[in-house]
């Protein structure tokens, strides 16, 4: 469940305490001198790009397209530790005591329709901000972590990468968690995570369950039973038709409406667009005639991918 992990080690952690010392192991050596770093070069180990200073070593990549075909592939437990071990045997380094700066937990979900679909039914999220970026892209964003949602079999195509054969032929949703920033005071953690840690059963089970937990506090909007028994008169077919209409258009249609309220600073008091906001969630979330309930098969198959971690 690992896939882009950014890493530094200090050089005291290098053979000899010299960080240059692993620049014959790597590929497309670049070599640089300034007056800020003094001597500095850069050089790719597979997927990832290795920045060596006087200081120690940044290694920056997705381990997942480093050691599996494609980062379509998914690592468990297993293949992150091994994926490790080959890169301390490459750089003949312990990368293992390497401090983590960043981890993307993630993997693909095959759904029954392409992944934009799934996009209206996933609300908004406390202290995150909601963004659409394309028809195919959803950001749940805050300054040090965030969530995306995107079309990985668009993705692999356009990019050309390998896609395991048993899911050839499907939709692939991709849901990443990633912690961008100081990972182990997100994750509560004393002291910064080693690499290690990511392979220790405890602390990697720890982490796919974060994962999880991040997608169940999204709001949901299910879409699975029939109102239309309780329209009686115009104004409930009204109030039915704007409903339906509002979950077609889903969250980002509200954020829009309310940013351009904003926009024109439409109400004296600031409390009213918070008070509309929460009005027009509640429609959003009422069950919508006649549609199968797209969000519960995400939210079943993300759990079962928390239930088996390991």
């Amino acid at each position: 469940m690992i896939d882009t992990l950014n890493m530094w080690f200090d050089r005291e952690a290098t053979a000899g305490g010299n960080p240059f010392a692993i620049a014959p192991y790597l590929a497309e050596v670049t070599e640089r001198q300034n007056e800020r770093q003094g001597y500095t070069c850069t050089g790719r180990l597979g997927d990832y790009q290795v920045c060596i200073t006087n200081s120690g070593v940044a290694l920056l990549g997705s381990l997942a397209k480093y050691f599996l075909p494609s980062n379509v592939y998914t690592l468990t437990r297993a293949t992150v530790q091994q994926a490790i071990e080959q890169m301390s045997d490459q750089l003949h380094t312990d990368v293992s005591a390497a401090k983590v700066l960043r981890a993307d937990v993630s993997t693909v979900i095959p759904t029954t329709r392409p992944p934009a679909d799934y996009y209206s039914c996933l609300g908004g999220k406390a202290r995150f901000e909601r963004v659409q970026a394309t028809p195919d892209t959803l950001y749940y964003s805050t300054h040090t972590r965030q969530l995306v949602f995107y079309d990985k079999t668009k993705e692999a195509a356009a990019k050309r990468a390998l896609i395991p054969p048993s899911l050839a032929d499907c939709n692939l949703l991709r849901y990443e968690l990633r912690f961008a920033k100081q990972p182990h005071k997100q994750l509560k953690q004393a002291e910064p995570i080693q690499a290690a840690a990511l392979y220790n059963p405890d602390f990697y089970y720890m982490l796919v369950q974060q994962w999880k937990n991040e997608f169940e506090t999204i709001k949901k909007i299910h879409r699975n039973t029939t109102i239309m028994e309780n329209i009686k008169t115009p104004k409930d077919a009204q109030n039915a038709l704007f409903a339906r209409l509002l979950q077609q258009g889903g969250q980002s249609v509200i954020d829009e409406y309310i940013a351009d309220l904003k926009a024109r600073k439409q109400f004296s008091d600031p409390k009213y667009y918070s008070r509309l906001k929460a009005d027009l969630n509640r429609i959003l979330q009422t069950p919508a005639e006649g549609d199968i309930d797209l969000i519960l098969e995400i939210e079943k198959a993300v759990a079962n991918v928390a239930k088996y971690a390991r």
